[in-house]
């Protein structure tokens, strides 16, 4: 079998088990202390400037816009930076149709209808905002890029994953979602990049 074939099947059921665990016991319990504790204190107000590090609207643009200058300046690809930057692309899109799949097959209570309305658990197969919790799409997006990043310059690496957790705890502090929605993005943004890296530069990992 792949070593990383092997690595990523391994790293999903301990993915498995540790969601399962926090789903059932903590998930619920430690939201609701961060929301009594800290809802509109400074930290609520910096975790969300964190977040916007990683908005959809931001990122999708990005990709946009990058798109569009790889077309303009080397549509043939190249140019080494062309390339990099393409990988980059890819990885965060890929990504992000993993993760909105998850998140409409699942369909789980934001925390939000936990605070509100006592609802908590999964509801399947539903494009309602407030049922799609897991996986966290900031997370997704930011491990996915700095992820890239990380593998592509990696004297920096700490640096780079070190944002990505942040902007996952940060998803934490506003409340937006689960202790288990940011560690399921986090696995999906990590290994999309990982695996397309593989494939892209045709590399053994």
């Amino acid at each position: 079998m792949d070593n990383l074939l092997r690595k990523t099947i391994l790293c999903g059921i301990i993915l498995v088990l540790v969601y399962l665990v926090f789903f059932i016991f903590f998930d619920k319990t430690i939201d609701q202390w961060v929301f009594n504790n800290y809802s509109d204190t400074w930290l609520n107000h910096l975790g969300e400037y964190i977040s916007y590090l990683a908005t959809g609207s931001f990122i999708k643009f990005g990709i946009t816009c990058a798109f569009i200058v790889i077309l303009i300046c080397d549509s043939g690809l190249e140019k080494q930076w062309t390339r990099l930057l393409l990988y980059i692309c890819l990885s965060v899109s890929l990504a992000i149709i993993i993760g909105e799949g998850f998140k409409y097959l699942l369909g789980r209570h934001r925390p939000v209808m936990l605070f509100d309305k006592n609802l908590y658990g999964l509801h399947f197969f539903s494009s309602n905002w407030e049922l799609n919790s897991t996986p966290s799409g900031h997370t997704i997006r930011a491990f996915s890029l700095f992820t890239a990043l990380s593998l592509l310059f990696q004297r920096f690496a700490f640096i780079f994953i070190s944002i990505a957790v942040i902007i996952g705890i940060s998803r934490v502090i506003v409340t937006a979602h689960f202790p288990s929605d940011v560690l399921f993005g986090a696995f999906i943004g990590t290994f999309t990049a990982i695996w397309t890296y593989k494939y892209y530069f045709k590399t053994q990992i």
